[in-house]
């Protein structure tokens, strides 16, 4: 995301942010986020330690299509990475990404990458930071985390290349689209998310394991396809899907019930 130079589109930023904020206050959620402050340095010794909570690994590929963009994007999944890395998520208190990713900008060490909007893709600077987001929504929704805000992207921009199932990518917008998940463990959390080569990987740990155990499954309700298409099975789309994800967890005793589900849309769009 590039830094926001014009008056009109700061005022509009700022009003975003305080909407923002007054429901986060309205919600009860303001005062128990978690600050970029609160982080603990990689110990090896401390990590062995610790219990995995839950993880994932996305290979990401190099894409022709972005030429030099490659570049950036790589560099702003990396700093990203770096920036979430070591946090600590007391019992009860809320992770929200704005409060570290913020504006993405270059003055953070952001660069130019590419970010997908309506159907197109776009150089900004801090694009492709939205990966961050994508990590932190799987590792919380596998560890039963209470999922308090998540944003999927407006479209399936990679079709079947796509590097995670629909459902389970997550997007970020500053001022318009964060990710919000509450520590419902009864344990500290720590996040540790790293990039080596084209490799993101991403867990949280604790002292303490999880009280049962989490089933994530995603189904495709529908599919959608452009008015005006000339069939549906033309090169010239990109299909649209409606998506239902759904966590069931399975406590101690035995007794599973559902903890959270959500149907999101992908539109359709023309290929350019």
């Amino acid at each position: 995301m590039t830094a926001i130079r014009n008056k009109p589109m700061i005022k509009f930023l700022r009003t975003r942010l305080l909407l923002d904020d007054a429901r986060s206050l309205l919600k009860g959620w303001y005062f128990q986020f978690v600050s970029p402050e609160n982080r603990l340095p990689r110990d090896a010794e401390a990590e062995r330690g610790e219990i995995v909570l839950s993880e994932i690994r996305i290979l990401m590929q190099w894409k022709e299509e972005l030429q030099d963009l490659n570049y950036g994007r790589f560099h702003n999944m990396n700093l990203g990475c770096r920036i979430v890395n070591g946090t600590v998520i007391p019992p009860g208190r809320i992770f929200s990404l704005r409060k570290f990713l913020k504006g993405a900008t270059e003055e953070m060490g952001f660069m130019p990458g590419p970010m997908f909007v309506r159907g197109r893709t776009i150089h900004a600077a801090g694009g492709s930071a939205c990966l961050i987001s994508t990590l932190l929504f799987n590792v919380a929704l596998q560890a039963n985390m209470d999922i308090l805000e998540k944003h999927n992207h407006s479209a399936d921009m990679w079709g079947e290349e796509r590097f995670i199932d629909l459902g389970l990518d997550a997007t970020y917008v500053y001022g318009r689209k964060d990710l919000k998940f509450r520590n419902t463990h009864s344990a500290d959390i720590r996040i540790l998310a790293e990039m080596s080569g084209y490799e993101l990987h991403c867990r949280l740990v604790s002292d303490k394991p999880l009280a049962g155990t989490t089933t994530v499954r995603t189904k495709l309700l529908r599919e959608l396809h452009p008015a005006g298409a000339p069939s549906e099975t033309s090169p010239a789309y990109r299909k649209g899907w409606i998506v239902a994800t759904e966590r069931s967890f399975r406590d101690e005793s035995g007794t599973t019930g559902t903890t959270y589900y959500k149907e999101e849309k992908y539109a359709p769009f023309f290929l350019s």
